[in-house]
């Protein structure tokens, strides 16, 4: 979440008209939210008002925090008890702490509670629990998907690439490589991605770091000559693979984890849109003072203009 101190905009108009931290600023599925619900997820400092923008910011987390837990909760079946939240909210803040910062202080500079860290481990909660149920619901991965998932997952790949938008711009580097210019220079002249300022270099990593189009020329490309064109997500790219090699026996992991990922890869995403279906038809009212709700292009509330 971006720092909310940057929102200069007072909000001093729409907090003088409130009720008090019982008003209700809006309603979720027949759920209240109310004042102090936003309030609490807020850290204003010394400051005696809060931004409108910020507001909204805040209150659409806890509309998405309210959805997303009653849905899984009447779906799924999905709760967590406060131990197990707190537990997650540690563990957030041990990857994301930064070196020297102390818990307080990594919150005082977002301007976000205990309180909203709590929310935001319980969401991460949810969504894992979310995948994995319809994870359950897939049908298993083929040994040939598994086998395929394993070599790219135990082969590490040195690379570079020449990424370009469309097939006739691939077509017209592969086209000038073979006519003998630098693999690096047309990278740094053409390539889309930052990789162009290093002459293309991806580095060396396993293979299933990368997206599976880019993952299977990868893992049949010549070493040392550059690929046909590759199309991924991302546009079209020209490879070239410096080397390859494979991890010691004891490195590999283990067939169930290969199948916990290629199922993963799968539910992710089916989670994500689950929940963005439910978002969309969530019965969400704003009070007007507050903004309104809008699912498109991202559910959020857009504070009001005045």
């Amino acid at each position: 979440m971006k720092k909310l101190s940057s929102l200069l905009v007072s909000f001093a108009l729409v907090l003088v008209s409130c009720g008090g931290s019982n008003e209700v600023v809006a309603t979720v599925n027949g759920v209240d939210v109310t004042v102090g619900d936003v309030e609490a997820l807020i850290d204003r400092g010394d400051e005696s008002t809060i931004a409108k923008e910020e507001f909204a910011q805040v209150l659409t987390f806890r509309i998405v925090y309210t959805i997303m837990t009653r849905d899984a909760e009447d779906e799924f079946g999905i709760t967590f008890s406060d131990e197990e939240i707190a537990a997650e909210a540690d563990g957030i803040m041990v990857t994301g702490l930064p070196q020297g910062q102390t818990r307080e202080a990594f919150l005082e500079e977002r301007r976000v509670t205990e309180q909203y860290l709590q929310e935001v481990a319980q969401q991460s909660l949810v969504f894992a629990a979310v995948v994995e149920a319809m994870a359950a619901d897939l049908e298993p991965p083929t040994q040939e998907q598994i086998d395929t998932q394993m070599a790219r997952s135990v082969t590490e790949v040195c690379a570079a690439h020449i990424l370009v938008g469309t097939e006739e711009e691939a077509d017209e580097v592969a086209a000038r490589l073979a006519d003998g210019e630098e693999f690096a220079a047309l990278a740094a002249e053409l390539s889309l991605d930052g990789s162009g300022a290093q002459g293309g270099d991806l580095g060396c990593q396993p293979a299933a770091g990368y997206v599976p189009e880019f993952a299977a020329a990868a893992m049949i490309a010549e070493v040392g000559v550059a690929t046909d064109p590759v199309q991924t997500q991302f546009g079209f790219h020209i490879l070239l693979v410096s080397q390859r090699t494979e991890a010691p026996p004891e490195e590999w992991p283990t067939e169930d984890q290969i199948i916990e990922f290629l199922l993963n890869q799968v539910a992710g995403p089916a989670s994500q849109e689950w929940f963005t279906e439910k978002a969309a038809a969530a019965e969400v009212e704003v009070n007007e003072k507050y903004g309104t709700w809008q699912t498109e292009p991202t559910p959020q509330v857009v504070p009001p203009t005045e």
